[in-house]
């Protein structure tokens, strides 16, 4: 069964930016959570959105990532990051503005998560 041309769109988009490194994906974290913090119904706005999601997704996999690699390698390896711990809550798997400093588990600014909930439509 082939491939559709979506999904190898996608799967090239994917390729290309699992090559870089979150670092450098971190950098315009802080740029684009201020562009779709300021919601205007444009499509620089929708490419800003997808950019930011982009960001959080690698910013995830790699949470995911160390997570598994620490579950095969055993408690002597590694520790899962504090951070990314299942069972927990959303609130404290990803920090909330209560909880203090920055209102992220780490502490530092670029690693809030905007929460994004469906519209309640009546």
């Amino acid at each position: 069964m082939s491939e559709g041309y979506m999904e190898k769109a996608l799967l090239k988009l994917a390729k290309q930016l699992n090559a870089y490194d979150e670092a450098s994906l971190t950098e315009l974290w802080n740029k684009y959570e201020a562009e779709v913090a300021a919601f205007e119904p444009t499509r620089k706005w929708e490419e800003a959105a997808v950019v930011f999601g982009m960001i959080q997704a690698v910013r995830l996999k790699n949470q995911l990532f160390n997570y598994h690699w620490a579950q095969t390698a055993g408690p002597e390896a590694m520790s899962p990051r504090p951070d990314f711990i299942p069972g927990k809550g959303e609130d404290e798997l990803f920090g909330s503005k209560s909880k203090g400093s920055g209102g992220s588990a780490g502490g530092s600014k670029g690693s809030k998560v905007i929460r994004l909930k469906p519209r309640k439509d009546s």
